[in-house]
């Protein structure tokens, strides 16, 4: 019943606890009757933990108006809007003549708007304050009845 047991530490840090003597084994002392058993597992080998950043692909796509588009409007109003794929948190910033407007939703409804070419394009932030994506230039021009003609 007082058998011998030996406890081996591995340099990959595992443990084997046998009754057979090896010659850098440490010899442990048992308190209570045990029982032993030969296991057939192999060892099993850590999981190696990577992290790797999933790449996702924005689209921002400026749904209207289409490029170099003629817009008629006498009272000099002008709608652009844009849409981002996949959806993600942040807002949106349109670029036009030099003046940088802000939208959540992706919508911009430009008032008193002289008449004119006007170039744009559209860049969308996320909550962070990252560009995330930004549309190719386009062109659009506004046109207004003149005021001389009656």
């Amino acid at each position: 019943m007082n058998q011998q047991v030996y406890k081996t530490i591995h340099s990959d840090g595992t443990v084997t606890i046998s009754d057979k003597a090896s010659s850098d084994a440490e010899a442990i002392v048992l308190s209570a009757p045990t029982s032993t058993f030969e296991s057939n597992v192999p060892a099993l080998k850590p999981l190696l933990q990577t992290t790797q950043k999933l790449s996702v692909n924005y689209k921002l796509s400026i749904l209207s108006p289409q490029n170099d588009a003629t817009i008629r409007s006498n009272i000099g109003e002008l709608s652009i809007g844009a849409s981002i794929d996949p959806r993600i948190g942040g807002f949106y910033q349109l670029h036009i003549n030099g003046k940088v407007h802000e939208s959540a939703a992706g919508m911009f409804a430009l008032r008193d708007m002289e008449r004119g070419a006007y170039e744009y394009s559209v860049k969308f932030i996320n909550n962070s304050g990252k560009l995330i994506a930004s549309s190719e230039a386009r062109r659009v021009y506004l046109h207004q009845a003149s005021a001389l003609i009656n």
